[in-house]
């Protein structure tokens, strides 16, 4: 089996898919939730920041969320089978460490709903946060759909996506 990778904005079901997958034995991890992978960085100093709950989309759009490529790589490791799911400002340079790129999509509607009630993740719970998510989700995924990567529609069930997701 392949490298996979599977982005999407928040609230499409990533950390909800790492689960399940996980819950097969197919290692899979959420970049959020390996320590010290990802980090803010100011786009003009490329300083180190910290993020708190409800600092505004003034502040998102000054910042990146930013994976270290060569931890990345060394998550990777020999693994035949890996899936790593995640949203980062430099995703498109380490796509090519990966066999297949998915998209997770689903409406406005579904993946703000789903921020609001998730509990494990605070992102995007502000309403400038959200207005910040939506100014920019579309450009994101129709430049990843024209780059060629495979948009799955992130409203099935999570079963559903994980037998999709393995199934290529």
């Amino acid at each position: 089996m392949p490298k996979i990778y599977i982005t999407g904005v928040s609230g499409v079901g990533k950390t909800t898919l790492a689960g399940e997958l996980n819950k097969r034995g197919i290692l899979a991890y959420d970049v959020d939730s390996v320590p010290g992978l990802c980090h803010w960085r100011n786009k003009e100093t490329k300083e180190k920041a910290d993020y708190e709950y409800g600092i505004g989309k003034e502040w998102l759009m000054a910042h990146d969320w930013i994976a270290d490529e060569e931890q990345l790589r060394h998550l990777l490791g020999n693994a035949e089978t890996v899936v790593v799911l995640g949203l980062t400002g430099n995703q498109k340079q380490y796509f090519q460490l990966f066999d297949t790129v998915y998209l997770l999509q689903c409406p406005p509607e579904v993946f703000l709903k789903r921020i609001d009630v998730r509990i494990d993740n605070d992102f995007g719970k502000e309403k400038s946060e959200q207005e910040h998510i939506l100014s920019w989700y579309e450009g994101f995924e129709k430049r990843l759909i024209d780059q060629g990567v495979f948009p799955i529609d992130a409203t099935q069930s999570i079963a559903e996506i994980a037998d999709r997701v393995m199934s290529n």
